[in-house]
């Protein structure tokens, strides 16, 4: 793993910007895990894509991730500050599990990338989170015999549902959080590949900014800009705008 380079950044706006969250998270990964193919990425549990999308936040934009969140209580906006390494530190490993219940058993595996773009098309939340048990669930048997998923009872199905979130503890990240205006507590899903993804796109227009203030004062190339260090980037940039 190694940071995203300021070309790869204005790259990587251009060329993702249109694509749906799912293949911006992928395409980031993409770059800096070039001996890793899209599918084999796609393939992983959400969790470890996480993880990797973490590392690869650290190591590009620093440890501190700052965010906020609008309290459901009094919509007062709330802002805290995350630790990428914290975050990568507290991971559980995703891990296939067989359940048994009231005598059917089946076998649950962690989902991955594939299955929310399964899943994404879906308006309705109840059937896309349908899509996402059938995808991640296999070898159902209800007293030793197979039967399909829609022969499932209810309280069944929402323990499947439970067990797969249960395979992958980091793929649903949920954070703690606290108002400090009016005391209401609750809790809100840390999306890092959405916010990656955010720092990518504003920071790529703002070096699309750099570049053309230092090729309108100095007659550089983009290349030759982009070749830049940050340190000196910055420093001219300064000089040409103050």
């Amino acid at each position: 793993m190694r940071p995203l380079t300021a070309a790869e950044i204005i790259q990587l706006w251009e060329t993702s910007c249109c694509l749906h969250p799912i293949d911006q998270a992928l395409s980031m990964l993409r770059v800096v895990l070039p001996h890793q193919g899209r599918d084999e990425l796609a393939a992983l549990p959400l969790g470890r894509r996480d993880i990797f999308l973490l590392a690869l936040r650290r190591i590009t934009f620093g440890d501190a991730l700052p965010a906020q969140c609008r309290c459901p209580g009094c919509g007062e906006t709330v802002e805290f500050e995350l630790s990428c390494s914290d975050l990568e530190r507290e991971a559980v490993e995703a891990k296939e599990q067989m359940i048994s219940r009231d005598g059917y058993t089946m076998h649950i595996r962690p989902l991955n990338s594939f299955d929310l773009a399964a899943a994404a098309e879906e308006n309705a939340l109840k059937r896309a989170r349908e899509i996402l048990i059938q995808r991640c669930a296999s070898n159902i048997r209800y007293q030793g015999r197979l039967i399909g998923i829609a022969n499932l009872p209810q309280e069944i199905a929402d323990t499947l549902a439970q067990s797969a979130l249960e395979a992958d503890p980091q793929a649903e990240k949920l954070l703690e959080l606290d108002c400090p205006s009016c005391c209401h507590q609750w809790l809100a899903m840390l999306d890092i590949g959405h916010i990656l993804w955010l720092e990518v796109s504003a920071r790529a227009q703002r070096l699309l900014r750099e570049v053309h203030l230092l090729a309108q004062a100095y007659g550089w190339h983009e290349q030759e800009i982009m070749n830049l260090t940050p340190v000196r980037r910055a420093a001219y940039v300064q000089m040409v705008t103050a």
